[in-house]
């Protein structure tokens, strides 16, 4: 599937350049002091279809990085501590990993050092896919560098007790070539199969297939509109607007959630939308009846 609209993305512009120079401890400024924080969000994900060989499996989702100037080396190194501490059986990343495609390939030469015992896996966003298809080829190698296993219209198959559970993604919806009827005979035989595009504004489109092909979906892009009230965007970057705002939504038979991300894009500003991390335990069966 080729990529019906092209994503436009831009580096920070002056007024962003300014605004990271002003002090954001400072109560005033209270945006620029809550886009600075990261919080840590840990739930338990009950489902049925999860085979009781993956029960208490635990993810780590982190998305929308965007390392730059708005968010510097000291920041990923504090990052990478903070998401390797949760211990995580494995760690997923949501792409945009920079403001632009070297950008992405400038977080991954800082050599982020990324640990979890069943695998880190990996996606690209808008931002990652600014440069020619080239740099797509520079920016899987970097990742697996660092042992971090890139799955751009791949899947990975996790074996357990003669159980299937599968982890897969696509190249981004607007800039890259993403595949989903590939990606969908890839985990056909899986037990379970987990999602991890960017953008929830894929969605729709695999509603075209049938039914859904995955039973749950972590993604990013929104940032949570960044700035938003009642968790509705005041300036979606979602072609959907408000529709895949943040937090758990249900489509197609599939659970969906949307991260509000780590980092901002166009300016250093949060409003209604901290920046987070997650960490998921996954339930074959609902705790409170153990």
């Amino acid at each position: 599937m080729r990529t019906k609209h092209k994503k436009r993305t831009s580096k920070p512009s002056w007024l962003a350049r300014l605004m990271v120079c002003l002090p954001a401890s400072c109560a005033l400024l209270y945006p620029l002091y809550l886009a600075q924080q990261l919080y840590t969000d840990e739930q338990t994900y009950v489902s049925p279809a999860l085979p009781t060989a993956f029960d208490n499996l635990t993810i780590t989702f982190v998305s929308d990085i965007h390392y730059g100037l708005m968010f510097g080396k000291d920041r990923v190194e504090k990052l990478v501590d903070r998401v390797n501490a949760l211990g995580s059986d494995i760690i997923l990343l949501g792409g945009d990993y920079g403001e632009d495609s070297q950008g992405a390939l400038d977080f991954f030469a800082l050599k982020p050092q990324f640990k979890a015992p069943l695998g880190v896996y990996a996606t690209v966003g808008n931002h990652d896919r600014t440069a020619p298809d080239s740099n797509l080829t520079l920016i899987c190698r970097a990742m697996e560098a660092l042992s971090i296993t890139p799955l751009i219209n791949d899947a990975k198959m996790l074996e357990r007790d003669g159980s299937t559970l599968a982890i897969c993604s696509v190249d981004d919806y607007y800039n890259g070539f993403p595949n989903l009827s590939g990606v969908k005979y890839l985990v056909r035989d899986a037990d379970f199969v987990l999602f991890m595009p960017h953008t929830p504004d894929i969605l729709p489109e695999c509603e075209k297939l049938g039914p859904s092909f995955f039973d749950l979906c972590l993604c990013g892009h929104t940032h949570g509109g960044q700035v938003s009230l009642f968790n509705r965007a005041i300036l979606s970057s979602s072609w959907y607007g408000s529709r895949y705002n943040s937090g758990w939504y249900k489509e197609n038979g599939a659970d969906i959630f949307v991260s509000t991300g780590v980092g901002t894009s166009s300016l250093p500003v949060r409003l209604g939308a901290k920046p987070q991390i997650h960490k998921f335990t996954l339930r074959a069966v609902n705790p409170s009846a153990d």
